[in-house]
């Protein structure tokens, strides 16, 4: 009977130590950054796919980005889980090969060193600094836009369904810098990216992993004017939804949210534990075993 307790014992012990990364985990998570996009423009665009993943999950419109305003330090941020004094990517200019990578881990590098696979489509050449060598199994610079680097995304998951992929849309970022954030230019760049959400929607169900897959929409900055990189709340201010039927309960977040936190929850949905030494939390509210069905718009 003692033995038998036992072996009862250490059969639950392993049970919960394999629960302990995430309270219902995932296979696969991908991080879509909408360049410079603020929440109030995706409100007032005609961006069906994001209106129809915010009431299908978790959401909040005042999540907040890092000091600077800007995209290579917050999308650090973003994809490290540290602020810039920790992860060293302080410029924003271009791409500086002789700069090297960032300093602190990242989520690619906690799924590679899980033995999962990771992906990267961006539309920006210096979030490169990101992919530290052996951590992203696929990076790929695409122009052409939020669509084109959406379907070339979309490709790739549908062939290789990688456990971790990161889309980066620069469309509202270059548009708001030509014509003004808010502006019809820029409404129309966010409701191509909308598009680009659905064609990566479209992937997912293809490949046959939707009850399997979440989905982080947010951005690595807002704007004013034809700027952005300070504290004024519209430069401050993103969207941030999770999505996954089965995998994330809906409704609005109720805790704060910030960039730094992107990372830290996509680690803790595959089931994983994020660095120690990261300055951001796992949203682990957003989790929950509702059933729900939505498709792409």
């Amino acid at each position: 009977m003692r033995s038998a307790r036992l072996r009862f014992a250490l059969i639950l012990l392993a049970l919960l130590a394999t629960g302990l990364g995430c309270a219902a985990p995932a296979q696969h998570v991908i991080i879509v950054s909408l360049d410079g996009c603020r929440p109030d423009v995706i409100l007032t665009s005609d961006t069906p796919n994001i209106h129809d993943m915010a009431d299908h999950g978790a959401f909040t419109w005042y999540a907040q980005t890092i000091m600077p305003s800007v995209t290579l330090p917050a999308h650090s941020s973003m994809l490290s889980g540290c602020l810039p004094a920790k992860h060293g990517m302080t410029w924003n200019d271009k791409f500086r090969p002789e700069a090297g990578y960032i300093k602190t881990s990242t989520c690619f590098e906690i799924a590679k060193a899980a033995g999962m696979s990771t992906a990267m489509f961006v539309g920006k050449e210096k979030l490169k600094h990101i992919a530290k060598p052996g951590t992203v199994d696929k990076f790929e610079l695409v122009e052409g836009g939020a669509i084109a680097t959406c379907a070339a995304a979309a490709e790739y998951l549908k062939a290789d369904k990688p456990s971790l992929l990161f889309v980066h849309d620069q469309d509202p970022d270059t548009v708001g810098h030509a014509f003004g954030w808010g502006s019809p230019q820029q409404h129309k760049a966010v409701e191509n990216c909308d598009k680009g959400l659905g064609i990566l929607r479209q992937a997912v169900q293809a490949a046959g992993i939707a009850d399997s897959t979440i989905f982080i929409i947010t951005a690595d900055h807002g704007g004013h004017l034809k700027n952005h990189g300070s504290t004024d709340p519209r430069d401050m201010t993103i969207p941030w939804v999770c999505y996954g039927p089965g995998i994330v309960k809906s409704g609005e977040v109720q805790g704060s949210v910030w960039t730094c936190d992107t990372a830290a929850t996509a680690v803790y949905a595959l089931g994983l534990k994020a660095d120690s030494q990261w300055d951001g939390k796992a949203v682990t509210e957003v989790f929950g075993a509702v059933k729900e069905t939505a498709t792409a718009k």
